[in-house]
């Protein structure tokens, strides 16, 4: 049994999108040619009427003739005729009513007027002579007849005149393929725009949800559908679900889209793309559906439709079949980004502390900014009790890197530094332990640069691996704290040393990452001057939590955004 599950995605109104097919007048292109060949024809001819009459091979009935007519009467009788004058071979008639088919004629343009009306136009047309030429493309495809009538008894068409008329349906012929090829590429050129328009606008985002709303928004405006689906599949549940649409409501998605039956199982079966028309597109009266795969994946069938029989054909099915192939791309790369996203966030989750551990004398402050757009990064910080649980241990650092391996290391880090500070209370041992086993584990061109203290009640006891220096405030006074050696993961058997700093009532100590002070605006970094300068500033009237928000704020302002992941940790003493 086959659920469908949708949400309502209503991405663009129908009346947007470009109206559905219907009957329309010669081609501006091909109209433009046919009068410019007119105004030779009566240049190099003295003739009456003039009409170029395009017969598509596929259609029995030619079109309504182009051309001029210096009688009112004479066009009527022309048009009229048609039927009867169309030939596969050139026609010449130095008179009408002595045509043998004359009566034919008269019949023919009495069924299309009436009676009374054939009779008068008959009279101005029966004494014309008349020439019809067939139009014929370069491999012999007719393209329509070219046909030349004049009504001075004086000089009348005959056969003198045939090489002339044959030679101008020649030259209507090379005019009417060469425009009709520069129409095709055009039309080629602009449905390419509108394709690379639409990848761009596909790609353009890596949430798979506004991916599947732009995917369907486009396949309706290229094609001139009226509606549009995005159905994702789940093959082991037997599960269909409305990713989006463009109405589309429930009960249209129920008739059209099914596993158990139909066009649209088949397509899921076997991948490949249908146009179908009338009953078989019931309840619409053309839909298509294409699937959208990358490799060996299905991410779901592309369904649009419209109310009108011929309102798709194999054109629209093309371009319906080329945006499925670039949408496949955007929207791998989408769900592949959300399930990194999730990863990380699932790694973070498990070492990134909610708040800091109340640190009695204490008053504490933490910011944990990841790049834009990411879930977490390769920043490293923590803070839990050691000891009999009167020392508090906080750590920050930086992992070199973004994504889900960085914060796969950085979560290692933090769980390394952790379990090896519950044997000794001696930042330094600490670090070097940690340092040893993240040797064979960390990639070679990866290290980790960490800032281990024990905090106790008047002392921070610390050691600097190669991470930047906090800042120690007291009075207004900025101090940069020591630093003891290499960052982690550098070198084998690597010794560190380690400092206290007593702390006295007001003092605060400010650790923090790269990511504040290598923001940049207009290619100038924030640096550390300008944040040792907030941090005094902040430090005298703000609670340490306002503190470090402040200075995210500040250096988020300054440089409009932040592109790296940041951390900012402030310790003061209260009493």
């Amino acid at each position: 049994m086959v659920a469908l599950r949708g949400k309502s995605r209503m991405a663009i109104h129908p009346a947007s999108l470009p109206p559905p097919s219907a009957p329309t007048p010669p081609a501006p292109w091909r109209e433009r040619t046919l009068s410019r060949l007119v105004t030779h024809v009566r240049a190099v001819l003295p003739v009456s009427a003039v009409a170029f009459v395009t017969a598509p091979s596929d259609e029995p009935a030619a079109e309504q003739p182009i051309g001029w007519f210096a009688d009112e009467d004479l066009r009527v009788a022309i048009e009229a005729s048609l039927s009867r004058l169309m030939r596969t071979r050139s026609l010449v008639l130095p008179r009408v009513d002595a045509w043998q088919a004359a009566p034919d004629l008269m019949e023919a343009i009495s069924a299309e007027l009436g009676e009374e009306r054939a009779q008068r136009v008959w009279e101005s047309y029966r004494a014309a002579s008349v020439v019809v030429c067939p139009v014929r493309g370069e491999i012999g495809r007719p393209l329509g007849a070219l046909v030349v009538a004049s009504l001075d008894e004086t000089r009348p068409l005959g056969r003198e005149e045939l090489p002339t008329v044959e030679a101008l349906a020649d030259l209507a012929a090379m005019a009417l393929e060469r425009t009709s090829l520069l129409e095709t590429e055009g039309r080629r050129a602009r449905d390419e725009l509108r394709l690379k328009r639409a990848a761009e606008a596909v790609s353009g985002s890596l949430d798979p949800d506004e991916v599947y709303t732009r995917v369907v928004e486009h396949a309706a405006a290229i094609t001139g559908g009226t509606h549009a689906l995005l159905t994702r599949l789940n093959a082991r549940a037997g599960e269909l679900r409305t990713a989006a649409q463009v109405d589309f409501s429930d009960e249209l998605a129920s008739q059209l889209v099914s596993l158990d039956r139909g066009n649209f199982g088949e397509v899921a079966r076997a991948r490949k793309p249908v146009l179908h028309r009338n009953a078989e597109a019931a309840p619409l009266g053309s839909v298509m559906h294409v699937p959208i795969e990358l490799g060996p994946r299905l991410y779901g069938v592309l369904t649009v439709g419209h109310e009108d029989p011929d309102g798709f054909g194999p054109d629209e099915l093309d371009m319906l079949v080329k945006l499925a192939r670039t949408s496949a791309g955007a929207i791998a790369n989408a769900i592949d980004y959300e399930r990194e996203r999730r990863i990380a966030r699932a790694l973070t989750l498990g070492f990134v502390p909610e708040s800091l551990p109340e640190v009695p004398g204490y008053e504490t402050g933490l910011l944990y900014a990841p790049a834009a757009n990411e879930p977490t990064g390769g920043d490293v910080y923590g803070a839990w009790p050691v000891g009999r649980g009167d020392a508090v241990a906080v750590l920050v650092g930086d992992v070199a890197g973004k994504g889900v391996e960085t914060a796969a290391l950085s979560a290692m880090v933090r769980f390394f530094v952790e379990a090896r500070s519950w044997d000794t209370l001696s930042p330094a041992k600490v670090l070097e332990q940690a340092n040893a086993m993240l040797l064979g584990r960390l990639p070679r061109d990866t290290f980790v640069t960490a800032f281990l203290g024990l905090l106790s009640r008047e002392s921070l006891r610390y050691c600097n691996a190669g991470h930047l220096p906090p800042l120690h405030v007291r009075a207004g006074t900025v101090c940069p704290l020591d630093s003891h050696g290499l960052p982690l993961g550098v070198l084998e058997r690597h010794g560190y040393s380690e400092s206290e700093l007593h702390l006295e009532r007001g003092d605060l100590v400010f650790a923090f990452t790269d990511g504040l002070i290598e923001a940049r605006r207009e290619g100038v970094m924030y640096g550390t001057e300008r944040l040792s300068q907030l941090v005094s500033g902040l430090s005298g009237s703000n609670a340490a939590q306002e503190l470090v928000r402040g200075v995210h704020d500040d250096v988020t302002g300054w440089a409009d955004g932040i592109s790296d992941d940041a951390v900012a940790l402030a310790l003061r003493r209260s009493a």
